[in-house]
Formats: C-alpha cells, sequence, structure tokens
C-alpha cells in the first residue's frame, strides 16, 4: 500500500542545519590580513618630539628636534620611502590625507577608519590609519612586504604627501578574547558578515516554508507544538556550542587552527544538538496508518509494515533512565550543592532525571520488540489519536496488557520505526 514517506520533514531540518553551520562560519570570519595606510605630518612629527607627559626630554630626542627636515624624514622612515606617480594616484592620496584627518564625510574613504577613531569618547589627537585589502592597490610595488610588522612610506613625487604603509597579518593577531586595539571596520574586519546573515535566513524561510503534508483530523501523529519545541531547542544548543568557538577564538580561521582544543570540546556538546535536530525530523515525518490487517510506520526512511498476524504479544510500558544516569545526575548536583552553588538548577536537573518516566507500547514479534513511545515524561500525550492503535490492535484479537511494565534506557536507542 503506497504512503509518502515524509522525506521533506528530513531535508526541512538539513537546510536548517547547513544554514547554521555555514552561516555562523561566515558571520564569524576575520579578513586575514590588512593594509593600514596613514597621513604623515612630518613638521608635527617633528615638533613632537619634545612633547613628553613627564616633562623629561631625552638627548636623542633633542637631537632629532634639531635636524633638517630632510635628514629628519630619512632617519625616521629608516630609507623605507617610494616615490608614486602623483599623476596616477594623487586622487588617492588626496582622499587617504582627507579620511587620515577626521574629514570622514569629504572623503571616499570615509567608512575605511576603525569605529572606534570616530568614536567621540575616543577622539583621535592625529592622522589615524585608514584600512585596505592588501590587493585593492599596488602596496607591494610601493615596496610593502606583506609580513607582519612590516611597513613603508610613499611620498607623491611632485608633492609633500607622505604616507605610512603597514601590514597587519590579522591571522596572527586576533586570538582568544583578544584583537588588536584599532582594527579594521566591521564590513572589511568581517567580509562575509551580510553572506553568513543571508545563509541562516534562507536555512531558517527553507525550514518554515517548505510544503508540508497536509495533516488530517484523525491522523496518528506527533503534535506539531511538540515538534517545533524540540526544534527551537535543538537550534539553541546548537547554536551555542557551536558558535562559542567562533566567539571565544576570535573568528573562523583561529578556531580551526591553533585554538582548536577549545572548538574540539565545544563542538562534541555541539553534536547533542545535531542528534536532536536528527530525532526531530524522525518524529516530524513519523505517522500510523491502519489498514484491516496491518499497521503502517511511516517515517523519512519509508514505511515499515508490521501486520497483525505477527503480533505476538502487546503491552503497555514505562520507560525511565537508567540507574547510573539518574545515579550521575543526582552525584553531580550535590557536587554542586557542596561547592557552594547558590543555583537551583543542578538540583533540578537531577530530580527531572530521576523522575522522569516515558508512556509507550510494546510490541512483540519475531526479533527485537517494537516500542512507539506515545506519552511524555510528564504523562501527556504526544501522538494524537493514539487510541487508534490500541483499538485496532484489539480488534485484531490481540489483548493489550494495561498494567505498564516498568523499563529502563533511552527512548532513542529503543525505538521500532
Amino acid at each position: 500500500m503506497p504512503f509518502a514517506s515524509g522525506r521533506m520533514e528530513y531535508w526541512r531540518r538539513i537546510v536548517l542545519l547547513f544554514g547554521i553551520l555555514v552561516g555562523i562560519g561566515l558571520f564569524f570570519y576575520v579578513t586575514p590580513s590588512i593594509v593600514s595606510v596613514t597621513a604623515i605630518d612630518w613638521q608635527k612629527e617633528q615638533a613632537g618630539e619634545l612633547k613628553s607627559f613627564s616633562g623629561y626630554i631625552s638627548n636623542e630626542k633633542k637631537r632629532l628636534n634639531q635636524l633638517p627636515p630632510e635628514d629628519y624624514i630619512k632617519e625616521k622612515s629608516g630609507g623605507k620611502l617610494t616615490l608614486v606617480d602623483d599623476e596616477q594616484w594623487s586622487n588617492f592620496f588626496h582622499e587617504v590625507q582627507l579620511a587620515s584627518n577626521g574629514e570622514y564625510a569629504h572623503s571616499i574613504y570615509g567608512n575605511r577608519v576603525s569605529e572606534k577613531d570616530k568614536d567621540d569618547f575616543w577622539k583621535p589627537t592625529g592622522p589615524v590609519p585608514v584600512f585596505f585589502n592588501p590587493d585593492e592597490f599596488p602596496f607591494g610595488q610601493w615596496g610593502l612586504s606583506f609580513e607582519e610588522y612590516e611597513q613603508v612610506y610613499i611620498k607623491a613625487a611632485q608633492g609633500d604627501t607622505y604616507l605610512l604603509l603597514k601590514y597587519e597579518d590579522y591571522q596572527s593577531t586576533v586570538s582568544s578574547m583578544y584583537s588588536p586595539y584599532r582594527v579594521a571596520p566591521g564590513w572589511l574586519y568581517h567580509p562575509y558578515r551580510v553572506y553568513g546573515i543571508g545563509v541562516m535566513a534562507v536555512g531558517l524561510l527553507l525550514y518554515i516554508f517548505l510544503p508540508r503534508r497536509k495533516n488530517k483530523p484523525d491522523d496518528i501523529t506527533y503534535a506539531v507544538s511538540n515538534l517545533t519545541a524540540g526544534d527551537m531547542v535543538a537550534v539553541i544548543f546548537l547554536v551555542t556550542f557551536y558558535g562559542l568557538p567562533f566567539l571565544i577564538n576570535g573568528g573562523t580561521v583561529q578556531s580551526l587552527t591553533y585554538m582548536w582544543p577549545i572548538s574540539a570540546a565545544m563542538w562534541f556538546l555541539a553534536l547533542f544538538g545535531v542528534v536532536m535536530l536528527y530525532y526531530s525530523a524522525r518524529y516530524a515525518s513519523f505517522r500510523i496508518e491502519l489498514t484491516k490487517d496491518a499497521l503502517y510506520l511511516i517515517t523519512y526512511k519509508g514505511v515499515r509494515e508490521l501486520r497483525f498476524a505477527e503480533i505476538e504479544s502487546a503491552g503497555l510500558v514505562t520507560l525511565r533512565n537508567p540507574g547510573w544516569f539518574r545515579k550521575l545526575f543526582m552525584a553531580l548536583a550535590l557536587f554542586s550543592f557542596f561547592g557552594g552553588r547558590s543555583s537551583p538548577q543542578p538540583v533540578g536537573s537531577a530530580v527531572l532525571a530521576a523522575t522522569a518516566a516515558y508512556g509507550g507500547l510494546e510490541l512483540g514479534n519475531q526479533g527485537r520488540p517494537l516500542y512507539i513511545w506515545y506519552a511524555d515524561q510528564w504523562g501527556g500525550t504526544i501522538i494524537k489519536n493514539f487510541n487508534r492503535v490500541t483499538d485496532a490492535i484489539r480488534s485484531a484479537g490481540i489483548k493489550v496488557n494495561q498494567e505498564p511494565r516498568e523499563i529502563e534506557g533511552f527512548s532513542m536507542f529503543m525505538e521500532g520505526f
């Protein structure tokens, strides 16, 4: 007898999972390197040699202050000075100088300044860096080596405008809970953040709007509200433990390289969110169809037929968590309590683990028993119209034992569909 398998419920959660995994990775990705360009006013630089908060000025600073301007520039630049064709790059020099000196609204590069430099609280007292990707301009041809801490000065061949170029390797300077004081603005620092948000949004929208099978009033299925709540818990769990390493370690690449032990521990916990989504897909696609001779268990995997003639016994069961699991939770709760923790959450979790009991129907046939869990740990029925199943079994002449038999285990490992 042909039945729709409910495979769409599986793909609904696959695209949601894909959106979270890929979207978060893109969201936290940090550009590997950047070039900062700062306007230099050598006259102010030389005058500044005589400024000191403590009032003490070294002989070296006094000597630098007394040098001729050409000698001062040569000594401070260390000979790393490149003349640039000002006819070709005059606009670049002009716009960078405006942005570096705080005239953000008048420069096309006004959006390339660090957000901290634009904050009135941290108002800069001199020129600030303007940030570019290393491949935007021929920085290498202007003498800049693409190695951390490398720098070079450039000057317009026919003008008096000087710029300082610095190469910044974010892969080595951005680390766990740390980033340089001045970083590029967000759209350069996190170049794929918008794409990450888009991927997560698409995954969520597909999860919501992919076509669903329209349930009928007499369908034997899990309640949609319970499934949606389960998906929400899974997503919260997954986003928290999958996303934390990116946040803590400073970026996507950092989490996958030298900070991988922290990531591995967190991502192991995130696997539980994946497992929750997997079982949610099974429950969402699950339904029972009845005929005169058999019942059919339907999931995204396909259809399993169980003929009434093959059922040897039927009875109600109550499933509790294994004894070692309940004792473990209680031990953790006591350890937390005697450790001085004031939150009642560990004790509450232990009590829930110890008292949780799921209601189910055990169908004995040749081989492994088949379990259908129809009641949650609070005794509420989670499969609508489940009474139709027990009525059909009785109508087939099979006695259903109404005295619940208590067993131990985890429901996810004791399913028959």
